[in-house]
């Protein structure tokens, strides 16, 4: 269905990001209204999309596996999911003076950009399972 589930973290990951799916990069504003659209459209059937904490976007790196991104340098996020990505994902995580935490998956860590910022970052949805999903996709209490 174009997700991928993190049954350790509880959560439900969308398995291509806003780069692959626009073909555009991001400021922090644009992801924020990707993922409107996302609930607007009911993608997967839900309308409670978000981009994640840093420390969700972070539970994504795993220097043991890596896809190609979208410049074909190797990222350090499990293979479930799409290659051709962007390398780095936009958070929820707000910092003053207009900024946002991102994080690097080529790299392994964060940065903050000011959210007005185009550079070349993307977004990636992300939801909290249900009680009910987490006992569906077998997911210990946390």
């Amino acid at each position: 269905d174009g997700t991928v589930v993190d049954r350790e973290e509880g959560l439900m990951w969308k398995q291509t990001d806003g780069f692959q799916d626009l073909r555009t990069w991001f400021d922090w504003f644009a992801a924020e209204k990707y993922i409107t659209a996302l609930n607007n459209e009911q993608f997967a059937g839900r309308r409670d999309w978000r981009m994640p904490t840093l420390e969700e976007a972070e539970s994504l790196f795993d220097e043991t596996t890596s896809i190609r991104d979208c410049d074909r340098f190797e990222i350090f996020i499990d293979p479930a999911f799409s290659p051709g990505c962007g390398h780095s994902v936009w958070t929820m995580t707000l910092k003053p003076h207009n900024g946002a935490v991102i994080f690097y998956y080529r790299y392994g860590h964060p940065n903050i950009n000011n959210r007005d910022d185009p550079s070349k970052d993307s977004v990636r949805a992300v939801r909290t399972l249900s009680p009910e999903e987490r006992k569906t996709h077998g997911v210990e209490d946390l």
